[in-house]
C-alpha cells in the first residue's frame, strides 16, 4: 500500500478541504514513469505540525474516520442509532453540510482513487476510480443507494457504502481493494491506553507464535532498556473473581432469561477459562523479573511503537503516529524517521505520517525541496477553522535555517502566547489568601 493523497472537507475542525499530499514534484503523470518505482516518488515520511488545538490530530482522525467508514458501514455502522459523522461545528451550515473524503493510494503496482460524501442521513455519494491510460470508474453510486458498475449489487441501503458491501459479499472486483485498504494502515494514537492496548496485543502474539521473543527483545536492545529477555506469564482468572465478573455482566433486565445460579455459574465457568496475559522482563544476569507495571512509561511506549513500526516496514504499511516523541526519547524518535527514509531498510515502501511539537525531527532545517515537502503546518483561524498548508508553499532560500524561521513564527503553525497573564493569576490567588 502506497498513499499519494488524502483530501477532505468537512470533519471536526477543518471546515474547508484539505489535502495531504504524499507525492514528490517528481511525479508528473497519472501512470508510473518507465524504469521506476512508486516508491521513488512518493515521501516515506511526512509531518505534520502545529500549535495546540490547532487541528493536527484532526487530520489524523479524519484519516480514522475514513477507514472505520470503509469497515464498518455495512456491519455495526447499521446498528447506530445515528449516521456517525463529525462535522465543523461552528457553523449550522456545515452541520447538516456535507462532508467529504478521498484517498488516492497505490495497491498491488495499480492507482486507485476512492471518494465518498456524506451528510446526516448517510453517503450521498461514492465512487471508485483506477488509472489505465486515463482515468476508468469502476463504479458509482447514487444518493438513493444505486450502484453501477459492480454487477450482483445494483443497490446497497443509504448508510452503507458499497465498497463495504461488496467486500462483505465477496466480490471479486472489490474485496481485494478492501483488504488491501484496511491492511494497508496502522494509526497509532497517543496514550496510556493505547500502550496498554498494544502491549497486550504483543502478548498475544508472543503465545500465538505470530512474533518470536527475540524480536521484542532486540527491541528492547535497541533503544538500551536494559532488559535482556522478556517472557510471558499465563495465570487463570481466580474462581471468586470470574463469579463477581459474571454477576456485574449478567443482563439485569432481561426478561427472556432469568438470572438463575445456573446462568452465573456458566458465565463463571466461561470467564474462569479467560487467561490473563503478563509480559516479564528480565534485567541483568539475576534471576528477577519485573511485570510491565513495573517497567518504565519509556519502556513501554517504545515496545508498543516498536512493533508497530517494525509491521509497518516488513508489510508496506502507512503507519500514523500522533504526537511521536511524546513518550520517547528524541533520538529514538528520529531513529524511526531515519528506518522509514533508508531504502535499505524500508525495501517495502512503507509510509511514516506522524504529528509532532519537534521540527528537528525530519532534518528539514537546512534541507533541499524535497525535504520541504515533507513538512505540514495547521493553523486556526479566528473562526474557529483549522487549515493545513505545507513548507513548500513558502519562497524559501537553500540554506535556509528552517528550524529558526518556524520558532520564529514565519510559517504559522505555533502558539501565541501571552506569558504577562500569569501575573493576573498569581495576584488572583494572592488575592483569596488575604
Amino acid at each position: 500500500m502506497h498513499l499519494l493523497r488524502f483530501t477532505f472537507e468537512n470533519h471536526r475542525s477543518f471546515r474547508d478541504e484539505a489535502t495531504l499530499d504524499l507525492t514528490r514534484s517528481s511525479l508528473k503523470t497519472l501512470r508510473l514513469p518507465q524504469g521506476t518505482t512508486w516508491a521513488e516518488h512518493i515521501h516515506h515520511v511526512d509531518g505534520i505540525y502545529g500549535a495546540n488545538a490547532s487541528g493536527k490530530t484532526n487530520i489524523l482522525d479524519a484519516l480514522h474516520y475514513t477507514l472505520e467508514a470503509i469497515e464498518f458501514s455495512a456491519t455495526s455502522w447499521l446498528e447506530l442509532p445515528e449516521f456517525p459523522r463529525a462535522p465543523f461545528a461552528l457553523t449550522t451550515q456545515t452541520m447538516s453540510g456535507p462532508a467529504t473524503f478521498e484517498l488516492e493510494f497505490v495497491q498491488a503496482g495499480q492507482r486507485y482513487e476512492y471518494r465518498f460524501t456524506t451528510n446526516t442521513d448517510g453517503i450521498v455519494e461514492e465512487s471508485l476510480r483506477k488509472v489505465s491510460t486515463r482515468w476508468k470508474t469502476i463504479y458509482t453510486r447514487s444518493r438513493s443507494g444505486n450502484v453501477k458498475g459492480l454487477s450482483g449489487i445494483p443497490r446497497v441501503a443509504p448508510r452503507e457504502l458499497a465498497l463495504s458491501r461488496a467486500a462483505r459479499l465477496g466480490d471479486p472486483t472489490v474485496q481485494p481493494i478492501w483488504e488491501g485498504i484496511m491492511r494497508g494502515f496502522d494509526i497509532y494514537s497517543v496514550g496510556d491506553r493505547e500502550v496498554r492496548t498494544r502491549l497486550d496485543h504483543i502478548a498475544r502474539q508472543l503465545q500465538d507464535r505470530t512474533l518470536s521473543l527475540d524480536a521484542l527483545v532486540t527491541l528492547a536492545h535497541i533503544a538500551d532498556t536494559g532488559i535482556t529477555d522478556i517472557e510471558v506469564e499465563e495465570r487463570a482468572i481466580p474462581p471468586q473473581f470470574a463469579q463477581l465478573l459474571a454477576q456485574m455482566i449478567a443482563p439485569s433486565n432481561d426478561t427472556d432469561q432469568e438470572d438463575t445460579p445456573e446462568n452465573s455459574s456458566d458465565e463463571a465457568e466461561e470467564l474462569s477459562n479467560f487467561i490473563v496475559r503478563n509480559l516479564l522482563f528480565h534485567h541483568g544476569t539475576e534471576s528477577g523479573r519485573l511485570r510491565n507495571s513495573d517497567e518504565s512509561t519509556g519502556t513501554m511506549a517504545w515496545l508498543a511503537l516498536g512493533t508497530a513500526v517494525v509491521s509497518a516496514l516488513r508489510q508496506g504499511k502507512v503507519l500514523v503516529v500522533d504526537e511521536l516523541g511524546a513518550s520517547l526519547h528524541p533520538q529514538l524518535s528520529r531513529l524511526i524517521i531515519d528506518w522509514f527514509e533508508d531504502p535499505e531498510i524500508n525495501t517495502t515502501g512503507a509510509q511514516l505520517i506522524i504529528t509532532s511539537h519537534d521540527m528537528t525531527l525530519l532534518d528539514a532545517g537546512r534541507g533541499n525541496r524535497e525535504k520541504w515537502e515533507q513538512v505540514w503546518f495547521v493553523e486556526k483561524g479566528s473562526d474557529g477553522a483549522s487549515e493545513l498548508f505545507n513548507l513548500a508553499d513558502f519562497p524559501l532560500q537553500k540554506g535556509s535555517n528552517i528550524v529558526k524561521q518556524y520558532l520564529e513564527g514565519r510559517f504559522g503553525g505555533v502558539p501565541y502566547t501571552v506569558p504577562s497573564l500569569i501575573h493576573t493569576l498569581l495576584n488572583t490567588h494572592t488575592e483569596e489568601k488575604e
